[in-house]
């Protein structure tokens, strides 16, 4: 049987990765989309089971001690967020293809758990400006200023990182079609070599 592939989408707050990863959700029902774990409460509209599975930090550190996590981290300073092994791993065994957005600091752990035949890597980069990249999130949901210049010192890291990904996709406001058929080129030219 064919071996399925996981396929990692990293990039700053505001740059694309929800709008790609839901169009991939719709344009490709075959594809599997686990959530992460995270103690943060939900936003509107967001899913238990489905945006994420929302636990409580005692949970979550159970299963830490349960080494049942692939990676996980305390994001912000606040919440903790973290992938579970067995939602990645089992599908690809089957020929599955597995998307997951993963902040770059996750990736970076997750590399280096996972042998590199089983994952490829995209780093979503905006052609704005950070000053613009604020701006995006700034539209979509209230945030404090302390929040704000937390998420300026994040995506400034991130940007720095964007090299150890095997893809980069520039992301242009206005041109998700685009963002989604260079993702969809990528994911059906890796999944052939599997």
């Amino acid at each position: 049987m064919k071996k399925g592939k996981i396929f990692f989408i990293s990039g700053p707050s505001g740059v694309g990765k929800g709008t790609l990863i839901n169009a991939l959700r719709e344009n490709h029902t075959e594809f599997e989309f686990p959530p992460s774990c995270t103690t943060r409460d939900p936003r509107p509209g967001e899913i238990n089971g489905k945006t994420y599975f929302f636990i409580t930090k005692d949970e979550f550190e159970q299963k830490i001690k349960n080494n049942e996590f692939l990676e996980y981290a305390c994001v912000h300073g606040k919440n903790f967020y973290g992938t579970l092994k067995a939602p990645l791993l089992d599908p690809i065994k089957n020929g599955k293809i597995v998307i997951r957005e993963f902040d770059v600091q996750g990736f970076e752990q997750a590399r280096e758990r996972l042998p590199k035949e089983t994952f490829v890597s995209i780093f979503l980069k905006p052609a704005e400006s950070v000053a613009q990249l604020v701006e995006r999130i700034k539209e979509r949901a209230p945030i404090s200023d302390e929040d704000l210049q937390e998420r300026i010192i994040s995506m400034e890291n991130e940007l720095k990182k964007s090299e150890i990904y095997d893809y980069t996709i520039i992301s242009k406001e206005g041109k998700i079609e685009r963002l989604i058929a260079d993702a969809e080129k990528i994911i059906k030219e890796e999944s052939l070599k599997s």
